[in-house]
């Protein structure tokens, strides 16, 4: 899909402000490449592939040791609610961008680091979702394909009832995202233990980044009005999203191809702890995953019972 839609740029709109004119400087928010189109990934070509793109990126930056398969994927990537956005060049995978919400047992991928960031936005109600994976292609770094992809991933958000994206992200790109309405909410942290990876975690509230725009009339609420009718309003995106969840839906109904994606390309399954073995079979359903890992699976598609309390005896 090549909206091609670009902030402000509607007949009788006010000049651009300073801000969105150095977004567009940097080629964000223009109309994306020829050729070029943004979709959901459903299929294991495209899956395997995303993926794969993600690891290549991540391993050259530094950001991860290789994984198994040269696929970048954890448990994360089996939950069905996961969804990951693809741009394609004349159907090639040149950048990728992951929605994941936050599920039982395994939350999102910034509790790693931040979990009392993230359990702070929890306890006020907020349902969280995170953007991950984004990578794209170097000769396409300069181009819509980023904000295209976020737009896509907020259309995704909205769809779920989100109320907040979270991201991670290093701390020289924050003031980038502070620019497309995102806030800082953590001290700078290392993302991973066995490397250096310093980030901070940036967040969008749908709610008060709305509340601004309606109450306020200074050029940065002006702005702001702008991202909200290019991310939420006029989101191209938003008429797509269920489409493309019941494709997805009939991809993880299907054992051969989880079975060859989660176990045999990346030995996914091989590498998850016991919680996250309980999120995938849970979402995945008792005979889905039964028929992909053996009898073992069923052990995982009950929720735990709890346990009667422990009184000690009275002397």
């Amino acid at each position: 899909m090549n909206d091609g839609t670009e902030p402000g740029s509607s007949q009788g709109a006010k000049p651009r402000s300073r801000r969105m004119a150095l977004l567009q400087r940097a080629g964000l928010f223009t109309a994306l490449p020829k050729g070029v189109t943004i979709e959901r990934a459903t299929g294991l070509e495209d899956l395997r592939d995303a993926y794969h793109l993600v690891h290549e990126i991540f391993v050259d930056e530094g950001y991860i040791r290789p994984f198994p398969g040269e696929l970048r994927m954890r448990a994360f990537e089996a939950l069905p609610d996961t969804a990951t956005l693809v741009a394609k060049a004349d159907g090639k995978i040149v950048g990728v961008q992951s929605l994941i919400p936050d599920a039982e047992y395994v939350g999102i991928p910034s509790d790693r680091a931040f979990r009392g960031e993230i359990d702070a936005l929890r306890s006020e109600g907020r349902r969280v979702c995170e953007a991950a994976n984004e990578a794209v292609a170097a000769e396409y770094r300069r181009s819509a394909i980023p904000t295209e992809l976020m737009r896509c991933c907020f259309a995704h958000a909205v769809s779920t009832g989100c109320t907040d994206v979270v991201t991670a992200v290093s701390p020289g790109h924050a003031k980038f995202y502070a620019l497309m309405g995102f806030e800082t909410i953590s001290p700078v942290r290392s993302f991973s233990e066995m490397l250096r990876d310093p980030v901070v975690v940036v967040r969008f509230n749908f709610d008060t980044v709305r509340d601004h725009v309606a109450k306020a009339e200074a050029q940065d609420a002006e702005d702001e009005a702008v991202l909200v009718d290019y991310y939420l309003n006029s989101n191209p995106y938003n008429d797509r999203v269920a489409s493309w969840s019941r494709t997805a839906e009939e991809f993880f109904e299907d054992p051969q191809t989880l079975r060859e994606l989660f176990d045999d390309l990346s030995k996914l399954l091989s590498r998850c702890n016991l919680n996250e073995l309980r999120a995938i079979g849970q979402s995945w359903g008792e005979k889905t995953f039964v028929d992909v890992i053996g009898q073992i699976g069923s052990a995982f598609c009950k929720k735990p019972q709890p346990q009667p309390s422990q009184v000690p005896d009275s002397d």
